[in-house]
């Protein structure tokens, strides 16, 4: 039987008690149906105020004097009396109703497996596989039962599976009551357990029924099997399952039986049910399902039915499961099937707004509240408001002054809920399109020979039969290129429907605007990449915001088409409505990334879950920057932000692999915190200034007092580190399915690739002071602590202040700088002059400048190296007045401008980029550092 039912949120507090000398006369006024339990078993008033959870010993006593039938009723009344008894008196939660209903039900249903699976072992024998090993019945809890929320008359959803096909035989030395050719097979021995099961706790006799059963959820429903084997079950939901199948699946459960055989199905299952790409085509599944329930309730009079109705529990419970199917793929840690716990993962994802959720969380707790008492009254299994006399008791359970003060209080929450989930999941009605626009598109598709350019397409302004090629042939047009594609793809039925919603919508878009032949390209290549995965097309179809957005960048940003056209499921990352509010916080990411470590799903799962972080935040970021919707600085921030983020975790998960091969390293200093490899970051990284195409500039340092590993396959602290750091570079650069996290450069490290890939800190400090070259002090300016064990960075901060705060000869200092820029010149042999970061006035002009200021005047201003950010450290330059307020003003311009020309280069090189003037930040560069020789001793490179 399963451990414990979930546990919940629903924690609130309880309804005010009531005084104990009012609680008895309470409780019969407002349930007629605990009134008669009284009557009947007078007994159990003494106790009904206890707080005394179900347990199943008490049950299994009952089952040795009375029977199970008998047994399983009169104990379900009994703990009924005082879970009834202690909501309306205001002495629970419904945390505490929610688990102690699903705890007794856990109960009742297990007593019963056990019970008839032991009663039939004894007639037919013990199921076995092929190779001779015992099989048992697992019971699957779906809907509230799955979630833990039953409410007082709930029916319990289940289905029933078994491991492996064989047949029943007889232990040794235990006659067997039959003949060897009437053995049961597994399935027949687990369908007659199954049904005696149902028999046992639905059926109704002079003591009531236990639960009513409901098993229509299992696969093919009412016309499959009752009981499934696990490999047809996961045959069944690969082959045939259907959208509400995976709604339903959500909430599944172990609950009785061989719980280790329904968490083996669970972990099948969970592909099936969580995809890993945003799967908005399961949307229009249950929005249609959602539809149906409504409908049923206006046909069948039941709008004040506060579960099913407008406004109703299971919008709430629907609005939730939505984003759990969609996301849950991506967030493991919306995998869950608790209401309760998925909410606040919605409000920590930030899917919703934190006080959104909590006025969620309110009106649940407010409905599911008014439901038991509605069900107190008579246990019976309705979740219409009551009239007459049963109203006014249900006021009276509720603790309210007065009917109107119930029927207003009820209104409000509906109104509320529903006028939430309309704005958050409206109606989906297909956008209006032109009718010349449909009418093209159904021309163009009948005849994949078309000449016609689409709308706004260059190809407008040049006639059909214009030759305009040396052979005299007319290039091929975009939208016949894409058509002669299209003819080639195999459609399904409902992918076709979804493009002839989707390409009048996109031909009458594309009228608005007058795009190349380029940019339609890269949208019909998009185009042709989700027509088959149509979920895509539906995302379009109902998300105007997308669509124009999907547009716009691609006519901007190859960059931004190509990533899209390979990964697909970043066309959600352009559904965020504040896109510039919505650049995740450092906190955030860690968070994002501490999620995918703590699924167990693997190191490729993980691996791939951090790479569509990386794609859709980057994305994201891209699209705010060219929409201007946020500063480069804010855009290089948040780069390096989820780089380091992402470093952090790359690190742990490599640091698992190599501690369960080769045990761990306990470091004398920090015993309890594992290993003291450090990551430092360099160049634009260290700086964090990192643009979209960077390189990750790392090195590694570990404490050299460090012990050798405790495995079994232990190894010195050098090598161990050295694996560990092989190990990381590895999962940086390995190919997944969404692309590979970063290109690294490790040529940092002292002694460059002739060094070890790892140094200890005594090392790296010793070479720092007495061998590194001018250049590698540059380097060090810009480098800092990013990931892995903090008592290394915090020792590297403290040489990293040393090296650098050592007195330099200015005059040896400036010629070896120049020199190392004239070298860095000549060796662009073709050298772009519109590149913002090689030419002469660039970046890395500032930067040089920057760093002679900090090298040169470090030793009397220690400030100046506390940040490895240029601009931070310019400013602190002319704090200490080495530069003037114009100097600094000249070179943070030039900068920023640079920096901005840089990063949109890397996302759309074709546009033009306003004139930049080199000279002001030359002068500043000759005045404070010198002029740069020429390689052949004359005058500047570039003058």
């Amino acid at each position: 039987m399963s451990e414990s039912v979930i546990r919940h949120a629903w924690n609130q507090p309880p309804d005010r008690p009531l005084p104990e000398s009012e609680r008895l006369a309470h409780v019969r006024h407002c349930s007629p149906f605990l009134n008669g339990l009284f009557e009947r078993f007078p007994a159990w008033i003494e106790d009904a105020g206890d707080r005394k959870p179900p347990c199943p010993q008490a049950l299994q006593t009952l089952v040795e004097t009375e029977g199970l039938d008998t047994a399983v009723r009169r104990y379900r009344n009994h703990q009924m009396s005082r879970i009834i008894w202690r909501d309306l008196c205001g002495l629970a939660n419904l945390d505490e109703t929610f688990s102690d209903l699903t705890r007794l039900a856990e109960i009742c249903l297990d007593a019963a497996v056990t019970f008839h699976g032991r009663t039939l072992q004894e007639k037919y024998g013990v199921p076995t596989s092929a190779t001779g090993d015992p099989q048992a019945l697992c019971v699957i809890g779906l809907g509230k039962f799955g979630g833990g929320e039953l409410n007082l008359s709930s029916d319990i959803d289940i289905m029933f599976c078994f491991g492996e096909n064989g047949e029943c035989t007889h232990p040794a030395g235990i006659p067997s009551s039959g003949r060897r050719s009437t053995a049961l097979t597994n399935e027949q021995f687990f369908v007659r357990q199954a049904r005696a099961v149902i028999n046992s706790l639905g059926e109704i006799n002079e003591e009531g029924f236990c639960f009513r059963v409901d098993v229509r959820l299992r696969p093919f429903g009412d016309s499959g099997p009752l009981v499934t084997s696990l490999a047809a079950m996961e045959q069944y939901y690969q082959r045939e399952g259907r959208d509400w199948e995976r709604y339903a699946l959500i909430k599944a459960r172990p609950v009785a039986g061989d719980c280790n055989l329904g968490d083996r199905l669970m972990h099948q299952l969970q592909p099936f049910v969580y995809r890993r790409y945003i799967d908005f085509g399961a949307v229009d599944a249950l929005h249609e399902m959602h539809a149906n329930v409504r409908e049923d309730a206006h046909r069948n009079d039941r709008l004040n039915d506060i579960k099913r109705g407008p406004g109703g529990i299971r919008e709430i419970e629907f609005l939730a499961q939505c984003f759990q199917l969609l996301r849950g793929g991506r967030e493991p840690s919306l995998q869950t099937p608790s209401l309760a716990q998925a909410l606040n993962q919605i409000a920590e994802l930030s899917l919703l707004p934190a006080a959104t959720v909590e006025e969620m969380r309110a009106d649940y707790v407010f409905l599911r509240q008014l439901e038991n008492r509605i069900q107190a009254l008579h246990d019976q299994q309705t979740h219409g408001v009551p009239d007459g006399l049963d109203f006014e008791r249900l006021v009276q359970a509720m603790q309210l002054s007065s009917t109107t003060e119930l029927g207003d209080r009820l209104g409000t929450v509906r109104q509320r809920v529903e006028t939430r989930f309309q704005s958050l999941f409206p109606a989906q009605e297909n956008p209006v399109t032109e009718r010349r626009f449909t009418e093209q598109w159904r021309r163009l598709k009948g005849d994949q020979q078309a000449t016609v350019s689409p709308p706004g397409s260059s190809g407008d302004q040049q006639p059909a039969d214009q030759d305009t090629s040396k052979s005299g042939a007319r290039p091929d047009r975009p939208l016949e290129v894409f058509l002669r594609g299209l003819g080639r793809l195999a459609l399904s039925q409902r992918a076709s429907d979804r493009l002839d919603q989707f390409m009048p919508l996109l031909l009458q878009r594309l009228d608005d605007r007058r795009l190349d032949d380029q940019t339609l390209n890269r949208i019909f290549d998009l185009v042709l990449t989700i027509c088959r995965r149509s979920a895509y097309l539906r995302l379009l179809v109902h998300n105007d915001m997308a669509l124009d957005r999907m547009i716009d960048g691609f006519a901007r940003s190859q960059w931004i088409a190509e990533r899209v056209t390979r990964v697909p499921a970043l066309l959600d990352a352009l559904t965020v409505p504040a896109l510039g509010r919505q650049i995740p916080e450092p906190g955030d990411l860690r968070a994002s990334v501490d999620r995918l470590l703590q699924t167990g799903q693997g190191p490729e799962a993980v691996l791939e879950g951090l790479n569509s972080l990386r794609l859709a935040t980057t994305l994201r970021i891209a699209v705010a920057q060219l929409q201007d919707l946020i500063p480069g600085e804010t855009a290089q921030q948040a780069l390096f932000d989820l780089a380091a983020a992402e470093l952090q975790g790359v690190l742990q998960l490599a640091a698992e692999e190599i501690e369960a091969r080769h045990g761990q390293i306990h470091s004398p200093d920090e015993p309890d915190n594992g290993n003291s490899l450090a990551i430092i970051a360099y160049g634009s990284f260290g700086a964090g200034e990192l643009t979209y195409d960077s390189d990750l500039d790392i090195i590694f340092l570990f404490r050299g007092t460090d012990p050798s590993s405790d495995g079994k396959r232990s190894l010195p602290p050098e090598q161990y580190y050295a694996r560990l750091a092989q190990r990381v570079l590895s999962f940086l650069t390995v190919m997944t399915p969404a692309g590979r996290l970063y290109p690294v450069d490790t040529r940092l490290r002292p002694n460059g690739r002739a060094g070890s890939l790892v140094s200890s800190l005594e090392a790296f400090s010793d070479y720092q002071k007495s061998q590194a070259w001018t250049w590698e002090l540059q380097a060090l300016t810009r480098a800092r602590f990013v990931a892995g064990n903090q008592q290394t960075g915090d020792e590297f901060r403290r040489i990293r202040q040393s090296v650098l705060t050592q007195a330099r000869d200015a005059d040896v200092l400036r010629t070896e700088m120049l020199e190392m820029r004239a070298k860095m010149l000549s060796e662009r042999s073709s050298l772009d002059s519109t590149d913002p970061k090689h030419r002469p006035g660039g970046l890395i002009d500032i930067e040089f400048l920057v760093q002679f200021g900090v090298l040169q005047h470090a030793h009397q201003h220690s400030g100046l190296i506390h940040d490895t950010a240029c601009l931070v450290q310019l400013r602190a330059l002319q704090e200490m007045g080495w530069l003037s307020t114009v100097e600094t003003t000249v070179i943070d311009q030039a900068a920023r401008l640079l920096r901005r020309e840089r990063m949109l280069r890397e996302l759309a090189p074709e546009e033009e980029r306003p004139h930049y003037d080199p000279a002001p930040v030359t002068q500043v560069f000759d005045a404070r550092l010198g002029r740069i020789p020429a390689a052949d001793g004359g005058q500047r490179v570039g003058d």
